[in-house]
């Protein structure tokens, strides 16, 4: 029979498992002890004045231990100079470790090649091999070797060295040492050196050997072994800056597409200081990526074409002296958006008139707004004398001109970032056209290039032509400064009959004047040869016929010119005429008839003016008196490449205020398009559809000059700020 264990048995079973559980549980124990790294090499200077301790083992057996095999010698690759940190690891029983450097025993077998203090810090001594070891509590590592090299000397290269003012220089340190195993051997130490200048006035040097000019003159280089003992020197002498480069400007620029942007270049020389190259000097530019933007490789004018980027070069041709310098920088093209937008308003009295300045926001409900950011004007209405008739913008976005009823050019900055413009220098007053002593009608246009702006008048039919002087950035007393050309001052020929508009193609080689008087338009070439910049030529089939009475034109973006014919309220019907610019070769410029004559507008009584879609993909008649009290605008398709427009129209036409004047403008993402009124003075705006049809914003105006103010010629402002 199995008896049960007592109370008091249990117990005493109790207390002896809980004996046994505090057994278990006690602190782990110390097992090895570890000390890295696990062999080593450092490098001292020898002693000055007698040989360096330690010599005699040069050639020795290492020390050995009971646990280790013999020592190898390290490759000076390795070495570090003068001192190595050692570290003692613990190893326990529960696998865990802990750093006990601080608290070891640390001895070197021979305190004569290297001492070790109690931190496990060793110090080379002398020439040798000598055994690490470090002992805490009751574990003893396994010793490691550490041998001492002996640094001889030090060469600095190159010994001597002759740079320009700004030059650089590197400068290399070569350790000659003797290892301990006895052979010598070379090794780098550039980094493991002191570096100095013993004449910093001339030229400083960093903790790579690397130096910076200061001054003009001679210095001494040093490279100093770390334990200050061993020391190389090099000679290195500055002389005056010489030139190294070009420097480009604008730098690193951003420009909008449709743009433009003078580059400039200056002599760079090796200390940054820049100089005027030579009067004579004579420069190559180019683009690498002229779909982007090209560049005239005469005058650095660059076009920005489409998004992206684009490196700008320059390299000197002649003379002799600066010829093959060359230098870089970068343009970057963005996509072009309008910003701000202006509009003339000759209110007819003596002397006055003013210009509507907007901020545009296509993406707002309120697409024009004033442009408050002129404290003097803070209505965004400026007033001006003569009447301006109309306002046109220079592609740079730095200048702004309009011409007054007098037929006289005024010139202006504008601000990319605020749309504010101001007078050019003192001095650029207003350049006349001529006596508008019969009230002519001037209209003006300046080429995408920005380098002519030519006028026209409709009473005389006569051209006038003017060169521009810009630089960028904007400054200096000719800035804006437009200049006769001698052969287009009252230029006229036998196809120029009541002109009503005038437009440049989109490489700004040719003019195209289209005459009212005789349903033709006129065509000729602009002179891009130096002597005779600006002067036009008509081209071999001037002119070409339009539909009867045509009034204002435009380019589409793929080179095909539409043009508004009002017609004669007979057999001739308000028309529009389409025709092809031949792009290259001996009738480059020639414009060609599209289909065989102009597309009938149905419905429309007095079509004046047309505008295509940024895209391309449709054209916007406007008729000024479709009802005798308002215009109207409608939109039609067009067929591409060909051109063709179509007959039938897109949705709906829209109203627009009383009088439009022919003035249309559409921003260049395509959304939005503003045609001005010139009775109502406003300004009507409306969004334009994937499809191309056209709805009113709301409100369906905006106030430009107000009634009576003849608001004429609306034009958007799509520089890049900053630009």
């Amino acid at each position: 029979m199995k008896m049960k264990p007592g109370r008091l048995a249990l117990s005493g079973m109790a207390l002896i498992c809980a004996a046994i559980f505090v057994a278990c549980n006690c602190a782990p124990t110390l097992r090895y002890l570890v000390v890295a790294p696990n062999n080593g090499t450092i490098y001292v200077s020898a002693p000055t004045g007698g040989a360096i301790r330690g010599a005699r083992r040069a050639a020795r057996t290492p020390v050995h231990t009971s646990r280790r095999a013999a020592v190898k010698p390290q490759d000076i690759t390795t070495a570090v100079c003068g001192t190595l940190q050692f570290a003692a690891t613990a190893y326990y029983s529960n696998g865990t470790t802990q750093d006990q450097s601080s608290a070891a025993t640390w001895s070197s077998s021979d305190t004569n090649v290297a001492s070790i203090d109690n931190t496990g810090f060793a110090s080379g001594v002398g020439l040798g091999f000598t055994n690490i070891g470090a002992t805490f509590s009751t574990a003893t590592a396994t010793t490691v070797p550490l041998e001492v090299d002996r640094l001889n000397s030090i060469t600095v290269n190159p010994p001597t060295a002759n740079i320009p003012s700004g030059g650089s220089q590197a400068f290399t340190a070569t350790g000659e040492f003797t290892l301990a195993a006895g052979n010598d051997t070379t090794q780098d130490i550039t980094s493991q050196v002191f570096w100095s200048s013993t004449n910093p006035d001339v030229a400083t040097v960093d903790g790579s050997g690397n130096i910076t000019t200061v001054g003009q003159g001679t210095t001494t280089i040093v490279a100093t072994s770390c334990d200050e003992i061993t020391s190389g020197s090099a000679t290195l002498t500055v002389g005056p800056p010489t030139s190294v480069s070009l420097q480009l400007s604008p730098a690193a620029s951003t420009a909008a597409a449709g743009t433009t942007v003078q580059f400039a270049a200056v002599e760079l020389f090796s200390d940054g200081t820049t100089q005027p190259l030579p009067g004579n000097a004579v420069l190559a530019w180019t683009s690498d990526t002229t779909g982007v933007a090209s560049i005239d490789g005469t005058t650095g004018l660059a076009q920005a074409l489409t998004t992206g980027s684009a490196n700008i070069s320059a390299t000197v041709q002649s003379p002799a002296n600066v010829a093959g310098l060359t230098g870089s920088t970068s343009l970057t093209v963005q996509a072009a958006s309008a910003r701000f937008a202006y509009v003339a308003n000759p209110n007819g009295a003596e002397g006055t008139g003013s210009i509507s300045s907007y901020l545009v926001d296509v993406t707002s409900s309120t697409p024009l707004t004033p442009n408050t950011n002129d404290p003097s004007n803070p209505s965004g209405l400026v007033p001006l004398p003569a009447n301006p008739q109309q306002v046109v913008l220079h592609p740079s976005g730095d200048l702004l001109y309009y011409i007054d009823s007098n037929g006289a050019l005024h010139s202006f900055y504008v601000s990319s970032a605020t749309g504010v413009f101001a007078s050019t220098p003192t001095g650029q007053g207003p350049t006349s056209a001529t006596d508008n002593s019969d009230g002519d009608l001037y209209t003006a246009v300046i080429d995408p290039t920005g380098r002519f702006l030519y006028v026209i008048t409709t009473g005389t039919s006569v051209v006038y032509g003017f060169t521009i002087t810009h630089t960028q950035p904007s400054g200096g007393t000719n800035d804006g400064k437009l200049t006769a050309i001698p052969s287009v001052v009252e230029y006229t020929d036998g196809t120029l009959n009541a002109p009503t508009w005038l437009l440049t193609d989109q490489t700004g080689n040719f003019l195209y004047i289209v005459n009212n008087g005789g349903s033709s338009i006129s065509e000729f070439s602009i002179s891009q040869a130096a002597g005779s910049l600006g002067q036009l030529t008509p081209l071999g089939n001037s002119p070409v016929n339009t539909g009867a009475y045509p009034v204002i034109g435009r380019i589409d973006g793929n080179g095909h010119l539409y043009v508004a014919n009002e017609g004669d309220g007979g057999a001739n019907a308000p028309s529009v005429s389409a025709y092809t610019i031949t792009a290259s070769g001996a009738s480059a410029g020639q414009l060609t008839q599209i289909g065989s004559g102009p597309t009938p507008i149905a419905g429309a009584t007095d079509p004046i003016s047309v505008i295509a879609s940024p895209n391309s993909k449709y054209l916007y008649v406007l008729d000024d008196e479709f009802d005798e009290t308002v215009g109207q605008v409608t939109p039609y398709g067009l067929t591409q490449p060909s051109g063709v427009v179509s007959t039938s129209a897109i949705g709906s036409a829209q109203e627009t205020g009383n009088g439009p004047f022919g003035g249309m403008a559409i921003d260049p993402t395509g959304v939005l398009l503003a045609i001005d009124n010139a009775t109502d003075g406003t300004i009507s705006l409306y969004t334009i559809g994937s499809d191309g049809t056209l709805t009113p914003t709301s409100p369906a105006t905006v106030a430009a000059g107000g009634s009576g103010a003849n608001t004429e010629y609306v034009v958007f402002y799509t520089a890049a700020s900053g630009q």
